[in-house]
C-alpha cells in the first residue's frame, strides 16, 4: 500500500547488488524472495508526497504530480526540497489568510501566464499554501492575482511605452538637422541608430510620431515667424514717428528714398514697409483732426465766454440808466468800445456780434417801454392814477 492509499502491484525480481537509499543503505534480498516495488514514476511521486508542506489534500496532491509530468513542457526546474514547519500558521480572517497566499504567489514571481499546475509546483512546499484550506479557495484567490497581475503588468507596458514616446519627441527637439520640410524616409537614416528610436519597438508609431511632431514644429515655425514680424513692423512704425520729416501730408513717393538707409527697412518687404507708412500718415491725419476738434471746441467755450460777459455788461448798464430803449448803437459803441467786455466779443470769429447782442438788449428794452406805456394809460382812464396839473 503507497502513502496515497493506492494498492501497488507485486512482482518478482532477481537479486541486484544493494542499491543505496537516501540516508541509509540496505542488503541485497535473497534469490527468489518476493519484494514488493512500485513503478519509477510512482516512487517519485511518493517520495515528493512526503515533502509538501502541512494543508496539502490528496487533490492539492494530484494537482502537483500533474505540475510534475508536465514539467518538462514548461521548462522548470526541480523545486529544491525544504523541511515544513509543523506549526501551521494562524490568521485573524479569511481575506487575512487570502492576503497572506497572494503574497506567497508573489514572492514566489508567478507571471499572468502561468497555469495551475506550474504555479503548484512552486508554491506548495510553503507554509503560507495552508492559509486557505479548499483547493477551490486557493484557485479563486490564483485568479483574482493573475487579474491583478495582468492589469499591473499592462500599466507596466503602458508606462514603458509612454516613456518611449517621450524620449522618441525628446529626440527629435534635440536634432539640430530636424526640419518641417523634412521627409520621413530621410528622418529614419538620421535617427535609426538612437536607441531612443529603436525603444518604439512599432515603425507605424515611430512615424506617427514623427508625422505629428512635423505638424507640431511646423505650427511653431509660422508662429515664431508671425512674432518676428509683428515685432518688425513695431520696430519700422516707431522709426517712422521717429522722423520729424513726415507729416499729416506727407506722400511716399516723396520720403521712400530718406527711409530705406534704415536696417529696420530691410526687415519687411517693400509692400509691409507701404502699408505701415499708409497707416501712420492715417494715424497723424486722424490725430490734426482731432486737434482741430478740440481747438474749436475750446475757441467756441471761449467765444460763448466772451458773448455772456458783454451781456452783462449791458445788464448793468441797462441798470444804471446808460443803456435804454432810446439808446443808439452807434451812441453806445463809442460809451463801450475800450472795455474788455466790448474787445474780447469783437474778436469772435463765430456767433453773435456786438451790435447784434446790442439790439437783442435794446428790442426787448423797447418792448418793455411800450407794454409800461399801455398799462399807464390804461390805469389813467380807469381812474386808478391821478395827475396834477
Amino acid at each position: 500500500m503507497s502513502a496515497t492509499g493506492v494498492q501497488l502491484p507485486v512482482v518478482s525480481v532477481t537479486p541486484v547488488p544493494p542499491v543505496p537509499s537516501r540516508g541509509s543503505t540496505v542488503s541485497a534480498p535473497s534469490v527468489g524472495a518476493s519484494t514488493a516495488v512500485t513503478r519509477s514514476s510512482e516512487t517519485t511521486a511518493t517520495q515528493d508526497t512526503m515533502h509538501f508542506a502541512d494543508g496539502a489534500s490528496a487533490q492539492d496532491i494530484e494537482e502537483a504530480k500533474k505540475g510534475m509530468a508536465t514539467a518538462g513542457k514548461v521548462n522548470m526546474t526541480p523545486v529544491e526540497e525544504k523541511v515544513p514547519d509543523d506549526e501551521p500558521l494562524v490568521y485573524a480572517n479569511k481575506l487575512e489568510a487570502k492576503n497572506a497566499f497572494k503574497s506567497l504567489l508573489e514572492s514566489a514571481n508567478v507571471q499572468s501566464d502561468w497555469t495551475w499546475e506550474q504555479t503548484m509546483r512552486e508554491i506548495i512546499n510553503d507554509k503560507r499554501y495552508g492559509a486557505l484550506k479548499t483547493l477551490g479557495e486557493r484557485k479563486q484567490a490564483f485568479n483574482e492575482y493573475l487579474g491583478q497581475r495582468k492589469k499591473l503588468e499592462a500599466e507596466e507596458r503602458r508606462m514603458r511605452q509612454k516613456k518611449a514616446r517621450e524620449e522618441f519627441t525628446k529626440m527629435l527637439e534635440e536634432s539640430k538637422e530636424l526640419t518641417s520640410s523634412m521627409r520621413w524616409s530621410k528622418a529614419q537614416s538620421l535617427f535609426e541608430n538612437d536607441e531612443r528610436f529603436k525603444a518604439v519597438e512599432r515603425a507605424r508609431d515611430r512615424e506617427d510620431l514623427f508625422e505629428n511632431y512635423i505638424v507640431d514644429l511646423e505650427r511653431k515655425e509660422r508662429e515664431y515667424a508671425a512674432e518676428e514680424k509683428r515685432r518688425n513692423i513695431a520696430e519700422y512704425r516707431k522709426f517712422l514717428e521717429s522722423c520729424d520729416f513726415i507729416k499729416a501730408n506727407s506722400q511716399w513717393r516723396k520720403v521712400q528714398d530718406r527711409l530705406e538707409d534704415d536696417e529696420r527697412c530691410s526687415r519687411l518687404e517693400k509692400i509691409d514697409r507701404l502699408l505701415i507708412f499708409q497707416d501712420y500718415i492715417h494715424d497723424l491725419e486722424k490725430e490734426e483732426e482731432e486737434k482741430k476738434k478740440m481747438q474749436k471746441e475750446q475757441l467756441r467755450r471761449a467765444e460763448r465766454k466772451n458773448r455772456d460777459a458783454f451781456r452783462k455788461l449791458m445788464e448793468e448798464h441797462v441798470a444804471d440808466g446808460t443803456l435804454t430803449a432810446k439808446t443808439y448803437w452807434r451812441d453806445y459803441c463809442l460809451k463801450v468800445k475800450e472795455l474788455p467786455q466790448y474787445l474780447a466779443v469783437a474778436s469772435n470769429t463765430s456767433g453773435s456780434t456786438p451790435k447784434d447782442l446790442f439790439e437783442d438788449v435794446a428790442e426787448e428794452l423797447d418792448k418793455q417801454y411800450h407794454e409800461d406805456k399801455t398799462r399807464i394809460k390804461e390805469a389813467m382812464k380807469t381812474g386808478k392814477v391821478g395827475y396834477y396839473i
